[in-house]
């Protein structure tokens, strides 16, 4: 999954915990969507294509072996659900993730690149607000 246009938008949950994915971002996302807790103990969700959870699931396997792989695979069952996209773009978020990223009505979601992050505004600002360009070391990145 690649984002062509990265985005940033307000969505509201309705009664029954489903949210419309934004127009832009269904096409690349597909009709089954992951589900994902943060790995790195942030508090926001990842929404991944098919293709981009193969993918995760590779580099995955790839990571850990034997024993370790077995407890990696048990860690990550915990942490993720998988969604279909409705006929009106909405997936059901559970009300356990919801909690985890404390999500309340409003859900803040950005496209990053080969996922979506759904994030409580607050939580996204304070996670946020402290980088800059010196943050990182862009000295190899260019547009191209």
């Amino acid at each position: 999954m690649d984002f062509s246009s990265c985005g940033k938008e307000i969505r509201k949950f309705d009664q029954v915990n489903r949210m419309a994915i934004p127009p832009s971002f269904r096409e690349s996302l597909g009709t089954t969507v992951f589900i994902l807790k943060s790995i790195h103990e942030e508090p926001c969700l990842l929404l991944m294509s098919e293709e981009s959870w193969n993918a995760f699931n590779e580099k995955f396997k790839q990571k850990f072996s034997g024993p370790q792989l077995i407890a990696a695979q048990r860690w990550l069952a915990d942490r993720v659900d998988k969604a279909t996209v409705d006929k009106s773009g909405r997936i059901t978020i559970k009300d356990e993730y919801k909690k985890y990223a404390s999500l309340d009505e409003d859900v803040y979601v950005v496209g990053i690149m080969n996922r979506i992050e759904l994030w409580n505004y607050d939580a996204w600002v304070e996670t946020t607000s402290s980088y800059t360009s010196a943050s990182f070391d862009m000295s190899s990145m260019d547009y191209n």
